[in-house]
């Protein structure tokens, strides 16, 4: 304490009573008058009281450099008295506010706002390119009555027929949904078209497949066509290099042969259940086929309970002959002291 006593300017702490240390430097100046016994009392037996002596402080000259030192100190430590009873009050008179909370938003959000629901636009679009491309010279109020269904209010429901002709559709599949804004957006349908040529003996049936392009906008409650759409092409073909296959384990392929063979014959039949392995979930492949050949059966490299080939099949119906290849799971099924394999699951190959 003496230290910061010395920085501040204060005197130094006088000697608690009682005790024998003196708080005198040793080299001060002390000049005391020699005692002089006062008597206590008059008469016979008074005694001498012994007045204490009258220590005097002597000045010690401070240097200039330690003069320095405290001053600089002394204005250190209030500054940081100051800083502290500032910073204090500014937080009583402005607290801290809580920091809000970050929102996550998504970019692509205000641009979905103005989207055509997709599910509804591919169902309106397939239903109207159906009666689109459907007409018949002998009944044109059928085909103008359905797409009515569809268009918004004041299109003309001819949509740019003249009125003749026959023209048949199968099937239609939408596709992609291209958004373009304003709640609009415009949808590609497959069309599955039949025309008739030819008369008599010449006449004969031609189906192919067509894209329509259709608009479609957000309307008041659903979605609606709002303009004629336009036949367009179809997707060509795409290169892809399939991967290489697997190797062969041929040993296993010749065990087995006769094991996928039975099967496929059962699974023709309907009687898959009898010929699979038991807790085999293999659904039927309904009525008018007939297995005809196994063509060729690998099975892949592996060990296990459980292996897994490529079939190559022939089936017979309607009339002909279709070849098409399966990936055939087999499973070592246990019996006592025998086992065999048994077809556990059948499924298209991809390559």
């Amino acid at each position: 304490m003496s230290a910061l006593r010395k920085m501040l300017n204060l005197p130094p702490k006088e000697s608690q009573g009682g005790e024998g240390t003196s708080t005198v430097p040793a080299d001060a100046a002390v000049s005391a008058p020699t005692p002089t016994p006062t008597p206590a009392g008059t008469g016979e037996g008074a005694t001498l009281v012994r007045t204490p002596p009258v220590l005097g402080w002597a000045e010690e000259e401070e240097s200039a450099g330690r003069s320095a030192m405290r001053k600089v100190g002394r204005v250190a430590i209030w500054l940081v008295i100051g800083l502290a009873a500032f910073t204090g009050v500014r937080t009583w008179i402005f607290p801290a506010k809580p920091q809000a909370p970050v929102q996550q938003t998504d970019p692509l959000a205000a641009a979905r706002k103005n989207n055509v629901p997709e599910a509804e636009a591919q169902q309106v679009a397939a239903r109207f390119a159906r009666s689109y491309m459907n007409w018949n010279s002998q009944t044109p109020e059928l085909r103008a009555g359905e797409l009515e269904a569809d268009l918004a209010q004041g299109l003309d429901p001819k949509m740019g027929w003249d009125g003749s002709g026959v023209q048949m559709v199968a099937q239609t599949i939408a596709g992609t949904v291209t958004q373009v804004g304003g709640k609009r957006a415009r949808v590609l349908v497959d069309v599955r078209v039949s025309t008739v040529t030819g008369g008599g003996k010449n006449q004969r049936t031609v189906s192919t497949w067509r894209g329509l392009e259709v608009p479609v906008a957000q309307g008041y409650g659903r979605v609606v066509v709002t303009g004629e759409p336009a036949i367009v092409g179809m997707p060509t073909a795409a290169h892809y290099n399939a991967p290489d296959g697997p190797e062969a384990d041929t040993q296993m392929s010749g065990q087995t042969r006769g094991t996928v063979k039975e099967f496929l014959s059962s699974w023709a039949s309907g009687s898959q259940d009898q010929a699979a392995a038991p807790g085999a979930d293999i659904h039927p492949l309904g009525g008018g086929m007939e297995f005809d050949a196994l063509d060729s059966w690998v099975v892949d490299a592996g060990s296990g309970a459980k292996r897994t080939g490529t079939a190559t099949v022939r089936w017979k119906l309607g009339g002909g002959q279709l070849q098409q290849t399966y990936r055939i799971t087999l499973t070592k099924v246990s019996a006592s002291s025998a086992s065999r394999w048994q077809v556990e699951a059948v499924t298209s190959k991809t390559a």
